[in-house]
């Protein structure tokens, strides 16, 4: 039985199944090599989204032969997936909604435009109350942005 479950943003699944990861990344790497061992060692559920395994299988559909098409699609056939609730919604609506809000009242561009999917991603992890890893550079944002709308700051 696994430990804790994380849900991995297709950026990791790509990292973990197609070993593509800047070699200059220490960091990433290390979390990797982790993550594979935590994985082997059945101390992790790897949980996915019906938006990740979309985004993951995009990547692959038209760059690889059948066979490695269909090795990717039973991959994600082996993962649990979480679907996107109602809560789920309606939480990455309150973010999207209050980031517009924020960047109204400063007179900048809101953040969460060109990251839909990813706030659904997020949206996902706090509403089942697991971590998300994702190597986008912006979590930090969606964290800060997420700390306001529970203290409800605004």
């Amino acid at each position: 039985m696994s430990e804790r479950e994380l849900l991995l943003d297709a950026n990791y699944l790509i990292y973990l199944l197609e070993d593509k990861v800047d070699e200059n990344d220490a960091n990433l790497l290390q979390k990797l090599k982790t993550l594979r061992a935590e994985i082997a060692s059945n101390n992790v559920e790897v949980v996915i989204t019906p938006l990740i395994r979309y985004e993951f299988l995009r990547y692959f559909l038209w760059k690889k032969g059948d066979d490695e098409v269909k090795r990717y699609v039973n991959v994600m056939n082996m993962l649990t997936t979480l679907d996107i609730s109602q809560d789920v919604a309606d939480l990455a609506a309150d973010l999207y909604r209050l980031d517009k809000f924020i960047a109204n009242e400063n007179n900048v561009n809101k953040n969460i435009d060109k990251r839909q999917f990813d706030i659904f991603h997020f949206a996902t992890a706090k509403v089942n109350d697991i971590e998300l890893l994702s190597n986008d550079k912006h979590l930090p944002q969606l964290e800060k942005l997420y700390t306001l709308y529970e203290g409800k700051l605004i």
